[in-house]
């Protein structure tokens, strides 16, 4: 193909006819297509395409530029080198002694530094002999040194960067905690392809020796995605006083712990959905020791499963395999475990709706080592509910019969294997609305009122649940929405109050309020009358105010059960926010609950979390959030006391241009010792 024609402009252009070559001098402009030459002199040679720039040289592509004093460019195949230049490509910013792009995909830099600091003089620079830069894609360095100041940090043998992905190669993070002594915990990330990634860990605990592993995120075309992780360390245990800098000791013991997990995802189709997990534990305290932050957020012992689910014309059908593979656990077993759920689902023309759930399991529940005890059976459960919503005048009835078969093939009994328990129920459901328009405009106290609707809406559900054939003493407990199945009689009221107005041609609620009570006939089990009366409360007068509140009282026992309170201020631009709850469970439970952030400036924030035991007058929970801007980096200080735990702080600073990328420096101090009061 021909190359794009190329314009010259500048102060002076000059056409030598004799050598086909164009001379131009001040503000020299050269464009082609996306491309600019910026430059003080340009000599562009017509037949082959070649320009020498000289003086103030900008090569302006995207929003991506090279500078330097002198370059020679062609435009046929858009390479080009530069001597002593700069580049800079937001976010990224370096310089080298030679530049060349080779292509309009790849950029040579050699001798030179890459940043995302824009100063002069950048606060921290990678330090390479060669980096490759593959605009949009990604950046690779070798024997790089990361510099902060003038001052060398770290040494990487091969760095690679890409450039739209926001997650850091490399964290470091340094600290000390009563168990393990002084640690250094790292991460390094590898990066084949998109479908293709992980992290490797390498982590040093001076008490408990290295411990490593490596976690893979893979992608298939056909077949879904999933991750694999897998951590191993032979623990060896140096006693709480030992230091690496201390004479050596034989260890107390050595200990074999891992975890290997396996989870997959597999959309078959638009219908059809699959799921598996493995997931093995050397220890019930592995993750806790090992992994606080993930046990907090999944359970002690992960679950190994299989989930195959495909949604009907009419309907769900899931099939379901839960196994132990950790016997320090105790689980229940479905081997496996078919289930179909059928919504509301309208009979033919009829006003009258079906819902069923059938589920087929066989079970067996496996008590946790060293005991051997188990509780087997095979159950079939069927739940089918009719209802028949009507209005009558402005009253909306959803009458319902309904009831449920289980067998079961094991009983407590072995006299009663075999069983078939059944459990009939039937009542109703009875609502209404009432509302008024108060034809109400004003903006007095901000409130910003255009018309007030006030809705209430009673309602009363009736529910009468027969003895089920077969107590449920007698069953084994698998799954209690199930298995413990009793005698329910009663009613339950409600009323709802709401205030709405209209702010930009939006409804918006100001105000919800929610009265509810449970009434107990005399079949019910349990005592007659009223049980409960739950009251909860929304306000929100202003975008920037809510105030909630709900509350239980016991009129059997006549007593408050909770009450909590939450006071939220918040605001749009705004450089400050605070909450404030009140916890009350009990005259054993009571606790003020506040956070409170501002921005200082431009440059400085901070947020503070604190939970004060109101009973004791102790302060169980501290928390201080400071961050401040460094330009390039947001360096983020964190300290946090719990009472019966003990202190942490922790340090972390974040790119700016990359807010997923940074360095965690953490330390844990000692728990307090039983008796030690808070000063």
């Amino acid at each position: 193909d021909q190359p794009s024609p190329v314009e010259i402009n500048g102060d002076k252009v000059e056409f030598l006819t004799d050598q086909i070559k164009v001379v131009a001098d001040g503000n020299v402009v050269i464009s082609q297509n996306n491309v600019k030459l910026l430059a003080d002199h340009v000599e562009f040679d017509r037949g082959t395409n070649i320009a020498i720039a000289q003086g103030h040289v900008i090569l302006m592509r995207d929003n991506a530029q090279i500078i330097g004093d002198k370059m020679v460019f062609n435009y046929t195949t858009g390479k080009g080198e530069f001597d002593h230049a700069k580049i800079d490509s937001h976010p990224y910013y370096g310089s080298g002694t030679k530049i060349a792009k080779v292509s309009d995909k790849h950029i040579i830099m050699e001798n030179g530094h890459f940043t995302t600091c824009d100063h002069d003089k950048p606060h921290f620079q990678m330090v390479s002999k060669k980096i490759d830069i593959y605009p949009g894609d990604k950046l690779i360095a070798r024997s790089v040194r990361m510099l902060v100041g003038n001052v060398p940090l770290m040494f990487i043998p091969r760095y690679s960067q890409n450039i739209s992905d926001k997650k850091p190669r490399v964290i470091f993070t340094p600290g000390y905690d009563k168990h393990w002594g002084a640690f250094l915990l790292s991460q390094w990330r590898y990066y084949f392809n998109e479908d293709f990634k992980g992290t490797i860990h390498v982590d040093y605990r001076e008490r408990k020796s290295v411990a490593t592993g490596i976690d893979l995120n893979y992608k298939t075309k056909k077949y879904g995605s999933g991750i694999i992780r897998e951590y191993y360390t032979n623990e060896l245990d140096y006693g709480a006083h030992y230091h690496f800098w201390g004479q050596k000791i034989k260890p107390v013991r050595e200990t074999e712990r891992f975890r290997a997990e396996w989870r997959h995802q597999w959309e078959v189709n638009d219908k059809t959905s699959a799921i598996w997990q493995y997931s093995k534990l050397s220890d019930a305290d592995f993750l806790k020791d090992y992994f606080k932050r993930q046990r907090q957020e999944d359970s002690d012992s992960p679950q190994t499963y299989f989930l195959l689910t495909r949604t009907l014309p009419a309907g769900i059908l899931s099939f379901h395999n839960d196994k132990r593979v950790n016997r320090f656990g105790t689980m229940v077993e479905r081997l496996p475990e078919i289930r179909y759920d059928l919504p509301s689902h309208q009979l033919a023309d009829s006003n009258f709706y079906l819902e069923n759930k059938t589920i087929y399991s066989n079970l067996s529940k496996k008590l946790a080592r060293p005991s051997e005890d188990r509780k087997e059976t095979m159950r079939l459960h069927t739940d089918n509910e009719l209802t028949y919503p009507m209005k009558i005048s402005f009253i909306e009835l959803t009458p319902f019969v309904g009831g449920s078969e289980t067998y079961y093939s094991k009983t407590k009994d072995p006299a009663q294997y075999n069983a078939i328990r059944g459990q009939f129920r039937t009542g109703a459901g009875l609502s209404t609305k009432f509302y008024r328009v108060f034809d109400v405009a004003t903006n007095k106290l901000g409130l910003d009122i255009h018309r007030l609707r006030h809705v209430i809406t009673p309602s009363v559900s009736y529910t009468y649940e027969h003895d089920p054939t077969i107590d449920s003493s007698m069953l084994d407990q698998f799954d209690e929405e199930i298995d413990s199945l009793d005698r329910s009689h009663g009613l339950v009221f409600g009323i709802e109050n709401k205030l709405q107005t209209k702010r930009k041609g939006k409804n918006v609620d100001l105000a919800r309020a929610l009265l509810s009570t449970d009434f107990k006939l005399k079949e019910d089990p349990g005592k007659g009358g009223f049980n409960s009366i739950n009251v909860d409360i929304e306000t929100r007068p202003y975008r920037w105010l809510g105030i909630d509140l709900d509350a239980k009282y016991d009129t059997i026992n006549r007593e408050l059960k909770s009450i909590n309170t939450d006071l939220n201020l918040w605001g749009t631009g705004d450089p400050f926010y605070m909450s404030l709850s009140k916890r009350w469970n009990g005259p054993e439970s009571d606790e003020l609950v506040s956070e409170v952030g501002y921005k200082i400036n431009q440059k400085w924030s901070l947020v503070v979390d604190n939970q004060f035991d109101l009973n004791t007058c102790i302060m169980t929970l501290q928390q201080y959030s400071v961050k401040r801007d460094l330009h390039d980096w947001i360096m983020e200080v964190n300290f946090n006391e719990t009472r019966g735990v003990g202190s942490e702080i922790w340090i972390v600073f974040t790119l700016k241009a990359f807010p997923e990328i940074g360095f965690d420096f953490g330390t844990g101090f000692n728990k307090r010792k039983a008796g030690v009061q808070y000063k």
